[in-house]
């Protein structure tokens, strides 16, 4: 009888070799060999789940998502109903503020590079971007619903502003954390969510 063999349970503990690496090491040092040596599979092993970078890059990718999506469902059960602290709790999700925020951004800038060679890459990089687009969309609606944008603010203007401001920060607290704290971009989005929704 042909033996079973659990893929998931597999995939499951090559990401957790994946980010162990990535945690102690950085994401730039991610590979089939460091991923292969981490978890004692051979690299040959390894391939069969991660052919190259990129298929390791999107794995990550996916699972940073999934990691963002549970620590808001975390904040919506512990909070309740919405209110401009549970709002900026979601937004934090996105900035690199501790270790496991950090690497999730690196993993994101990885994908960005690919990005400009790799058609699956920059795919998932767009589906990537639209999702981040969307949370930061309905931020600013939540916001205008328990406050008021003020005279000659939209929803979209100010969501765009909001998600360039986002991304600014990200960049920021990656390359130039001596310039940026974590505690100077959460004082920094509290400041702009209030200007947003008029003190609320």
């Amino acid at each position: 009888m042909p033996k079973v063999v659990d893929h998931e349970g597999r995939r499951a503990e090559l990401a957790t070799a994946l980010w162990r690496v990535a945690l102690r090491d950085g994401f730039d040092a991610v590979s089939v060999r460091s991923v292969a040596e981490e978890s004692a599979w051979s690299a040959g092993a390894l391939r069969h789940y991660f052919p190259d970078k990129t298929e390791m890059v999107l794995f990550a990718i996916d699972f940073v998502v999934e990691s963002v999506r549970q620590r808001i469902s975390q904040a919506n059960a512990a909070a309740g109903s919405p209110s401009p602290q549970l709002i900026q709790a979601h937004l934090e999700q996105l900035l690199p503020l501790d270790d496991e925020r950090r690497l999730e951004s690196e993993a994101w800038f990885a994908l960005v590079a690919l990005a400009r060679g790799d058609v699956l890459a920059a795919q998932r990089r767009t589906e990537v971007d639209e999702l981040i687009r969307g949370a930061v969309e309905s931020a600013v609606a939540a916001l205008e619903e328990l406050g008021t944008l003020g005279a000659g603010r939209t929803r979209a203007a100010e969501a765009a502003r909001l998600h360039a401001l986002l991304d600014g920060m990200v960049v920021q607290l990656l390359a130039r954390p001596a310039r940026l704290s974590p505690q100077q971009a959460r004082d920094m989005l509290v400041q702009h969510l209030a200007e947003l929704c008029g003190g609320c």
